[in-house]
Formats: C-alpha cells, sequence, structure tokens
C-alpha cells in the first residue's frame, strides 16, 4: 500500500518527465508540481525545501519560469521577500507546447520542400540520380508525416479549446 508522501513523490516524478519531454529541465517540473500540490504562494525556500533543489537552483529556475509567463512574482509586504504563484493550468500549457510545436514544424515543412526543390532542379550524373530520387522519396514521406501529425494534433487543440 502507498502512502500519501509516496503519492505525492509519484506525482512530482510525472511532472518531472513531463517537462523533460518538452525539453526543459526536471527541475521545472517539479516546482509546477510543487505548486499544484500546495495550491498557494510560495517562497523561494518554501520550494527549495518542497523540491530538494538548492536555492540558488530554485531561483534560476524561477527567474526562467517568470519569463515564460508560468509563474509570477511579487514581494509579499508581511514577509518582505519574494512570493511566487502559477497563474497556468495544464490544459493551457499543454494548448501552448502543441501550438509551439506546430509552429516548429511549419518551419521544418518549408525547409523539406526548400530541399525537395534543390533536387528536384540538381544536375547529376546517373550514379547520384539513385541516391537523389531515394532523398526525394524520403523528404516526400517526412512532409507527408509532419503534415498529418500537425492536422491531427490541430484537431486535437480544437477540441481542447472546447472544453
Amino acid at each position: 500500500m502507498s502512502s500519501f508522501k509516496e503519492i505525492k513523490a509519484e506525482f512530482m516524478r510525472i511532472y518531472e518527465d513531463i517537462a523533460r519531454m518538452r525539453g526543459l529541465p526536471t527541475v521545472l517540473g517539479r516546482i509546477m508540481a510543487v505548486f499544484f500540490l500546495e495550491g498557494r504562494e510560495l517562497s523561494h525556500k518554501e520550494i527549495s525545501s518542497l523540491t530538494g533543489y538548492s536555492i540558488s537552483s530554485i531561483s534560476r529556475t524561477l527567474d526562467q519560469m517568470v519569463q515564460m509567463g508560468i509563474v509570477h512574482k511579487h514581494k509579499d509586504a508581511s514577509l518582505k521577500h519574494f512570493v511566487y504563484h502559477m497563474n497556468v493550468n495544464v490544459q493551457e500549457l499543454i494548448i501552448n507546447g502543441l501550438e509551439r510545436w506546430i509552429s516548429a514544424s511549419e518551419s521544418r515543412r518549408k525547409d523539406i520542400k526548400t530541399l525537395a526543390q534543390k533536387l528536384s532542379v540538381l544536375k547529376s550524373g546517373e550514379a547520384e540520380q539513385n541516391e537523389i530520387h531515394r532523398l526525394q522519396a524520403v523528404l516526400k514521406g517526412l512532409d507527408e508525416t509532419i503534415g498529418t501529425i500537425q492536422e491531427v494534433t490541430r484537431k486535437v487543440m480544437k477540441q481542447l479549446h472546447a472544453n
């Protein structure tokens, strides 16, 4: 049987994995998990204590999170130091990540089309023609796959926005 402490630790690992999957540091995921678990404003020291990370690591990551718009920072008059609160829900976070992926993939599709165009006008000998045709097929397949994933992702985002 699991204890509540073990369940909270597993919850933090889930958020660390979510951060890692998005190419973000795991400390960011752990901080997010702490905000969700605590449901209140937190100081550097509290976040450090709850995550197990040093105050300097927490400070650097909170600064990044403030710049990303995930966390807000303000001075608490009664405590005379800064406190932080998270203003993003999970659904918004996921939708934003999907939007960024679509934007990045649009750029990659343009690069793929440019490369395919360069191949189509390339003058080469017979030996290279087979390689060129193979690369053109790979590029076409990649472009189609990304296009399909974009289409599915847009549908999912539309459904998430409707909820």
